[in-house]
């Protein structure tokens, strides 16, 4: 565990989400393997399961509506409504909402080692927990067991880290000064930035998904340790 910044008496904790309890990319991957499959049930043309096609389909979506960009969901849905009727689908919105609704089911099946489990469970003994998170897993589906006392999600709740909206709210819903807030998370950019930004405290998860990342700048967190066993140790 390597400090950067004083660290300020905490009172609340706030956790990420993807690669930081758990790896993300099996999960995603996983599920859009089973979007396209499913897919293939509402088009016949081979185009409708081609993940490069989608992908400029995506692509066409946000440059025509960029505020989208913030909502993982709804990108997605628009994306999917937009290539449907490309490909000649007779109902593409509402194709495009019930396969939306599908995927954010197969997107919550994740396994959370039992270890984490545990540490979440400790924590939450000790401190209220929250979930601060960009993407669109539904943490009340896949971790039930843990009392997490709020979660805010981009899009619904606001736009994405590093911008300090989400952590804000979760500050105002825990009823602590931002200072009190500690938020661990992977990314530099958004977990770190956006809490420091934000006025709360951030402890970068090593190494990201990119590998290790030498803390810099504006991005600079309070602290940085190698495993979520590190809390333990410490709180």
């Amino acid at each position: 565990m390597r400090f950067y910044r004083r660290l300020q008496p905490v009172q609340a904790l706030s956790f990420d989400l993807d690669d930081t309890l758990y790896d993300n990319t099996p999960v995603l991957q996983a599920a859009e393997r089973r979007l396209l499959q499913r897919l293939q049930t509402e088009s016949r043309d081979p185009r409708a399961s081609d993940p490069q096609w989608w992908q400029q389909q995506k692509a066409q979506t946000l440059q025509r509506s960029p505020e989208l960009g913030h909502d993982t969901t709804l990108t997605r849905q628009a994306t999917l409504a937009h290539g449907l009727a490309e490909l000649g689908h007779p109902a593409p919105q509402a194709a495009s909402k019930a396969l939306m609704t599908q995927f954010l089911i197969w997107r919550s099946e994740i396994g959370v080692s039992e270890p984490v489990v545990n540490l979440l469970l400790e924590l939450a003994e000790r401190y209220p927990l929250a979930v601060i998170t960009n993407g669109n897993a539904d943490v009340r589906r896949f971790l039930p067991q843990v009392p997490f006392a709020t979660v805010h999600c981009a899009g619904p709740d606001g736009p994405q880290k590093p911008a300090p909206a989400l952590f804000h709210q979760c500050c105002q819903a825990l009823a602590i000064a931002p200072a009190q807030l500690l938020h661990i998370g992977d990314h530099p950019g958004t977990d770190v930035l956006g809490a420091i930004r934000a006025g709360c405290q951030a402890a970068l998860l090593q190494p990201g998904a990119n590998g290790r990342i030498r803390p810099s700048g504006p991005a600079l967190p309070t602290l940085e340790f190698d495993s979520l066993e590190a809390l333990r140790q410490w709180l």
